[in-house]
């Protein structure tokens, strides 16, 4: 999965190939207009009011793809937000050269390649105590998991094998030790049952909780609590490979040529921020989060464009990103009178 999405010459996301929007492969809450990002802004604005407006702060995307989400959120803010804009320091978090060159056309197209700095990691951020608003959306889906099914009273990890025809799947025997870390989550021990885990989540995340001392992080991803994600509901796991906005059932199939991706565990992700002294403010659907930052757009006197509404219906419907998507927002070293618009009551 690590080879097919990022291979550095043939992997799916550092190809120069359109992946995201209706000429790519599949559509993304971004790729459908900037309400997104004009909601992003409010929140950070927020955030920025709320810490009695610092003299400088530090906006950080990561998975940023082409750089649109980053560019309508800066666009909003140098826009709607002077003070903060004064403030704000830019940074992507991106080690594909393909990808950064996508993300500094994009910006320069727009005008605001100003502030912006580009990094391979968090450990190449440079370590201050400015407080931080660091997002990202769509980017724990395609981290790489290891698969394991149960069958014959015990579980068994799937693998990647060679056959004549190209790459099959094959079945192995697991540790002790990766079993007891299954059975942490609870799954149902019934023949057939498949679980995905993700080795690099809890990394990831200490990677940024132990280098912001004060801030705000939005997870913006599509997933579940660890209660749903390992219930019958869905004893298949949740791989799926896309191309040409369609599903495929052969994920091993065309490497590099289709997305892959699975659920977040957004439930790990909480305990593993606990665990680092950050607070969990909560995990919100795009439907409560959306319209909580958007009420006050929605309650002035000039009504948004219709434009503006059909992008904001595609983020907040149920049938599109609605109640698929959702947003974990968690933050450390905030007033304790500091509540995240988007989870505010509406």
């Amino acid at each position: 999965m690590d080879q097919a999405l990022y291979h550095p010459q043939h992997g799916f996301y550092s190809s120069r190939a359109t992946r995201t929007g209706r000429a790519g492969d599949f559509l993304t809450p971004v790729a459908l207009g900037n309400v997104l990002g004009q909601l992003l802004a409010l929140q950070a604005n927020q955030l920025f009011e709320g810490l009695g407006r610092p003299p400088a702060i530090q906006l950080v995307e990561q998975g940023a793809d082409t750089g649109r989400l980053a560019c309508d959120l800066l666009s909003s803010i140098h826009q709607n937000h002077p003070l903060l804009a004064a403030s704000a320091q830019f940074h992507f978090l991106e080690p594909l050269a393909i990808l950064r060159e996508k993300q500094k056309h994009t910006l320069s197209s727009a005008g605001l390649l100003e502030k912006v700095q580009w990094h391979d990691s968090w450990k190449e951020m440079p370590q201050n105590d400015i407080p931080c608003f660091f997002y990202s959306c769509e980017l724990i889906d395609s981290f790489p998991v290891r698969i394991f099914r149960y069958r014959d009273g015990a579980w068994r990890e799937q693998w990647v094998g060679l056959g004549d025809a190209g790459f099959i799947w094959m079945e192995g025997e697991i540790d002790a030790d990766t079993t007891a870390q299954i059975r942490l989550w609870s799954p149902p021990e019934v023949d057939g049952f498949t679980v995905e885990m993700r080795p690099g989540a809890i990394p990831w995340l200490q990677s940024w909780a132990r280098r912001i001392s004060q801030g705000l992080v939005l997870t913006l991803d599509y997933g579940c609590s660890a209660t749903e994600l390992f219930s019958p509901a869905k004893a298949g796991g949740t791989l799926v490979a896309m191309r040409d906005h369609q599903r495929s059932t052969h994920p091993l199939a065309e490497p590099g040529q289709q997305d892959l991706t699975t659920h977040v565990n957004f439930t790990e992700l909480e305990e593993s921020a606990a665990r680092e002294g950050w607070k969990n403010y909560g995990l919100v659907n795009f439907t409560r989060g959306c319209t909580a930052l958007a009420a006050p757009l929605l309650q002035e006197d000039k009504r948004p464009s219709d434009t503006w509404i059909r992008n904001f219906r595609h983020l907040t419907h149920p049938t599109f990103f609605g109640h698929t998507h959702k947003i974990l927002v968690q933050g450390k070293g905030l007033p304790e009178t500091f509540q995240p618009a988007m989870l505010r009551t509406i």
